[in-house]
């Protein structure tokens, strides 16, 4: 289910698996409107829709596609910049082995150091622009889909 307000995606049979609706509320039946609490903004979720439910959703799936393009873009720059700084520590490595100790690799000098610094750095880097862009990427799919099946007219909660 989507918030219709937030565009908020609430995986409903997880939530059901977890503490079914129906045996909690005396009465209920499996016909019974059942009505989830958006914890991202705390409006009403339901399986019915009107035209203007339709109408927000699809400005709430606009706004989670733009952010979702954000994300994307933040993990791909996020991924440059570790690449550049691997790169950087790569050469700060070569730098280490000195020609004066036979070519080994001399981990008393700064430049070690520094590639040691340089790498961890870049490591960090290149796993948050990957998480991001992988977020971005499966947002970004997923909320064209909702767009998509708006436009279409054939979106069901």
């Amino acid at each position: 289910m989507f918030c219709y307000h937030c565009g908020y995606h609430i995986d409903e049979h997880r939530i059901e698996r977890r503490s079914p609706s129906i045996e909690s509320i005396e009465g209920a039946t499996s016909e019974s409107r059942i009505e989830y609490i958006c914890p991202r903004c705390g409006e009403s979720i339901h399986a019915g829709s009107d035209e203007k439910d339709i109408k927000a959703l699809s400005r709430a799936a606009h706004a989670e596609v733009q952010r979702a393009n954000n994300h994307f873009a933040s993990g791909m720059g996020l991924a440059s910049v570790g690449v550049i700084l691997l790169v950087l520590g790569l050469i700060f490595y070569l730098l280490a082995n000195r020609p004066s100790k036979g070519f080994i690799l001399d981990t008393s000098c700064a430049e070690f150091y520094v590639f040691i610094v340089l790498t961890v750095i870049s490591s960090v880097l290149l796993i948050a622009g990957i998480a991001l862009v992988s977020v971005g990427i499966y947002k970004r799919h997923l909320y064209h889909g909702v767009l998509k099946d708006i436009n279409n007219h054939t979106f069901v909660q």
